[in-house]
């Protein structure tokens, strides 16, 4: 062999062993990169599921769910659909309304009566519209849905989850299309069905959350392998457009093929559709990194044949280097935030009280940020003027799995007092049956309180006014009639006090009054209802308290307030008279007869208890 025929062979030889050496390498690389990026995908379709499910579906899912159980057992729509009283309808529709207003995917929150009529309707256009209340006489009847057919044949309180579907107004579907969730709550009363309670989710925005992504493709598809959701939006909810669209076309080699994940929806959306969430790579990876290493063999081959054995040495003693990065940035995902905002305030808790999550709303209102309520007591907005009865009577309910509804007085981080009307509800493991967690869904009534107060007390002293009395003593004639309890009436009037006006002028008169109530109020029990019934006139409402008792109280205070020295005009003395509830007496008949008793005292010297005593 010529040594030019040996250059030719060995440069032959080496040119075919760099090829072969290139196809190998590549093969070898080529499956290797395969697996890394089959394991990159498996983990950020894992993490990108978690995130959809877990972050924007399932919380936002929950918290329609306790809105919904919240208002099912809510004392004022039973009384409502018992009663179909006027008041509590204007009241249940404000409820309504402030729910609805507080979370922008509420589409619809309904009250239906047994027959399937809707009582209260508050709506939603789109989710950018203000919430806003259906009038009387368009309320619908929904006897005739497939969901009401199935509410209304249960017999226990359940939660019910509608198909994910399309929203219909009047039999049609609705255009723009508004695809739809449908989360109810039956109400039994008597073991009967007396009416369910209805929040339709509009799901535009849990959608659209749910399709972003820069690697995936995002589907949705039922039991039948119909789809509620696609990458084109044309061919969502396609069973209930008339669109036949064959699964295959999507995914030809199934939805076990590589690049393809799937990650059931039942235990979040239990209904009959068995939704599975698909995500499905949105490049052929395998494919474009064949092709990749195809081009590289070419290229080290021809570099081989031109530059000979040297270069395609050099070529082989350089290692093909493939540049890839699957994935540069990921697509910050927008946070879906449920309820939550000015209207509703949530915080959830640990059986022990330990706050694990709050609302901005909640933040709002107590002043403290998230960072500063995590992991701490619910008590840090503990009110010490709170009524300890309520608080034992909330944790008694609570901790027997029920739930609890009231007005709790609370105190904020500047140390000022705010007012939530709350649900407290005990989230139950199913398994265990223990409780989980405590979750609050609550309403500042800080105005409507201070409202109240305004209405119900006196101005100059802070006392409970005539309006308020009067209230309060027609509810206990009631309870007296009803129980057969006992009830006195001591009504006390000041003597002479007109010669405090006429003498010292109506600024140490009103400087007297108020000193006078502030004596009276610190030694009355705890039991008494006290207030300034007029001018310099009291009034004592003694509940469980016979004619003997009031006496006593009245001799009491009669005695503090002859020792006590007034500013400017010394001593002062008081008049009382005492009436007992009879039966049949009724607020003017009980007042009239502690009055006459009253005058007695006043017309025998003044500065006497005088008790009422029927003439012969």
């Amino acid at each position: 062999m010529t040594q030019k025929n040996f250059h030719k062979y060995f440069t032959l030889y080496f040119i075919l062993f760099g090829i072969v050496i290139s196809l190998f390498g590549a093969i070898i690389s080529y499956n290797f990169q395969v697996k890394d990026i089959q394991k990159e995908l498996d983990k950020k379709a894992k993490e990108i599921s978690e995130i959809k499910i877990d972050t924007n579906l399932k919380p936002a899912i929950e918290n329609i769910n306790n809105i919904v159980e919240s208002l099912a057992n809510n004392n004022t729509i039973r009384d409502f659909i018992s009663s179909n009283n006027a008041h509590k309808k204007e009241e249940l529709e404000q409820i309504f309304f402030a729910i609805s207003s507080s979370n922008n995917i509420i589409m619809k929150v309904r009250l239906l009566d047994k027959n399937g009529q809707e009582l209260i309707r508050v709506d939603r256009k789109h989710e950018t519209e203000n919430s806003f209340l259906i009038e009387q006489k368009n309320l619908q009847n929904k006897r005739d849905s497939d969901y009401f057919k199935l509410l209304s044949n249960s017999k226990k309180e359940e939660i019910y989850y509608s198909n994910l579907d399309l929203n219909m107004e009047h039999g049609k579907i609705e255009v723009p299309h508004r695809p739809t969730l449908r989360v109810a709550m039956t109400i039994i009363q008597n073991n009967q069905f007396a009416g369910a309670v209805v929040v339709n989710i509009l799901m535009n925005d849990l959608f659209n959350a749910m399709k972003r992504s820069s690697a995936f493709d995002h589907y949705i598809i039922d039991k039948d392998e119909n789809y509620i959701l696609h990458k084109n939006d044309e061919f969502s909810f396609n069973k209930y457009q008339n669109i036949k669209i064959d699964i295959k076309e999507d995914f030809p080699d199934g939805l076990d093929a590589i690049g393809v994940y799937t990650y059931p929806l039942k235990d979040i959306l239990k209904n009959n559709d068995d939704a599975i969430l698909i995500l499905k790579t949105k490049k052929d990876y395998k494919k474009e990194l064949a092709i990749e290493k195809i081009d590289t063999v070419v290229l080290v081959f021809i570099l081989t044949v031109i530059l000979s054995l040297i270069m395609a040495f050099i070529a082989s003693k350089s290692p093909s280097k493939l540049q890839e990065k699957l994935f540069h940035t990921y697509e910050r995902l927008n946070e879906f935030t449920s309820i939550i905002d000015k209207y509703v305030i949530t915080a959830t808790t640990k059986p022990d009280g330990t706050i694990t999550q709050v609302s901005s709303a909640f933040e709002k209102s107590s002043g403290y940020s998230k960072k500063e309520l995590i992991g701490k007591p619910i008590s840090i907005i503990k009110n010490e003027e709170q009524n300890k009865k309520i608080i034992e009577e909330l944790w008694k309910t609570i901790l027997n799995k029920k739930t609890w509804i009231g007005e709790i007085k609370n105190k904020d981080k500047n140390g000022e007092e705010y007012w939530l009307e709350q649900h407290i509800i005990p989230k139950i493991n199913i398994e265990t049956n223990e409780i989980e967690s405590f979750v609050s869904i609550g309403i500042d009534i800080t105005t409507k309180k201070e409202m109240e107060k305004i209405a119900s007390t006196d101005k100059l002293t802070g006392i409970y006014n005539r309006r308020m009395l009067d209230e309060i003593l027609q509810i206990e004639i009631e309870v007296a009639q009803r129980h057969n309890s006992e009830l006195s009436l001591i009504i006390i009037d000041i003597d002479h006090f007109k010669d405090v006006n006429d003498n010292y002028g109506h600024l140490i008169g009103d400087e007297t009054l108020k000193k006078m109530s502030s004596i009276i109020f610190e030694n009355i029990r705890t039991s008494d209802i006290f207030g300034r019934y007029g001018g310099e006139e009291f009034l004592i409402i003694c509940t469980q308290t016979n004619k003997d008792n009031a006496y006593i109280l009245a001799e009491k205070l009669r005695t503090i307030v002859g020792k006590y020295n007034f500013n400017k005009i010394g001593t002062k003395t008081i008049s009382l008279g005492i009436s007992t509830y009879e039966k049949n007496d009724s607020i003017e008949s009980l007042f009239k007869k502690a009055d006459e008793a009253l005058y007695c005292a006043k017309e025998s010297g003044r500065n006497k208890t005088v008790i009422y005593e029927e003439k012969a």
